[in-house]
């Protein structure tokens, strides 16, 4: 049974761009607008203790590339523990909010330690080494194929210093699959709203609706944004392709990097296919 909808209050917030130039592909496709922007970043806030997670991992950690970025979520615990952290995103109104994120909830001096880049997972080319490279909430799941997920690990592998370590989680698909056995009418969504929240002056309800394709290990999700007093409401589609855990070490394996430690949740708790995360260690090797 789905937990009844909770309240989130949010204040808009005004910002500009710090940061300077890296060579990286920029996509130059429409995306989100600002006011979608803004209600994602409300309802994709992260999983409990993973923020301590990316931060106890990146402790010392001379330099930190966040692949996927978003809003900034995990921007302040990274700069407080590595001296400089560079968040990559392709989404400009994604990255215009984590710059507004930036201006309400840092300092000066922590501010001065992050960088911002628009590119891609696949095809980023940044001109430093980094100690660490994470990849959190899911994000890894936006690449929508082997060919992808290749490239990106790629790409990874490249930009790691020697001992370096690449972090990333996903919810687990091995679990997801074998619910799916499970369960001969498949994956059903239940029509409840998803959460409630109050952004710029009024009351939303969020409504997921996903689409399961499991041939091709596709489960899109829309997110509808409905509001309770004026307005149109607000769509966002996530395409998403799950991967299980065999079919990422074997890419991570292709591409020169090896998993050192896998957990089922954040407090490294022992992994098994039941598991409802799957968070991975890996480094150069």
């Amino acid at each position: 049974m789905r937990e009844q909808p909770e309240t989130i209050t949010s204040r808009a917030g005004q910002g500009r761009f710090c940061g300077r130039t890296w060579n990286s592909q920029v996509l130059h496709r429409p995306g989100l607008d600002e006011l979608q922007a803004e209600l994602y970043a409300l309802t994709h806030r992260g999983h409990r203790g993973d923020a301590e997670h990316y931060a106890r991992h990146c402790a010392g950690a001379r330099r930190v590339l966040e692949l996927g970025v978003g809003h900034g979520r995990l921007l302040a615990p990274l700069s407080a523990v590595a001296t400089e952290v560079v968040g990559l995103d392709r989404e400009p109104a994604l990255l215009a909010a984590a710059r507004r994120s930036l201006r309400r909830t840092q300092r000066g001096a922590q501010r001065g330690r992050v960088r911002l880049v628009q590119g891609d997972f696949t095809s980023f080319e940044l001109p430093d080494e980094f100690d660490r490279i994470v990849l959190p909430y899911n994000a890894l799941y936006c690449l929508l194929g082997r060919r992808a997920l290749a490239r990106c690990f790629a790409r990874v592998q490249a930009q790691l210093a020697e001992r370096g370590q690449f972090l990333f989680d996903v919810w687990s698909a091995d679990r997801f699959q074998h619910s799916l056995r499970s369960r001969r009418a498949g994956h059903r969504d239940d029509g409840a709203a998803l959460v409630s929240l109050f952004h710029r002056g009024q009351q939303w309800d969020v409504f997921e609706q996903s689409r399961l394709q499991s041939a091709r290990q596709r489960l899109d999700v829309l997110y509808t944004y409905v509001p309770r007093s004026r307005g149109a409401s607000v769509q966002i589609r996530i395409e998403q392709r799950y991967a299980p855990s065999g079919e990422l070490e074997r890419l991570l394996a292709e591409a020169g990097l090896r998993v050192t430690a896998k957990y089922g949740g954040f407090a490294r708790e022992r992994w098994s296919p039941r598991s409802e995360h799957l968070v991975v260690v890996a480094e150069r090797g």
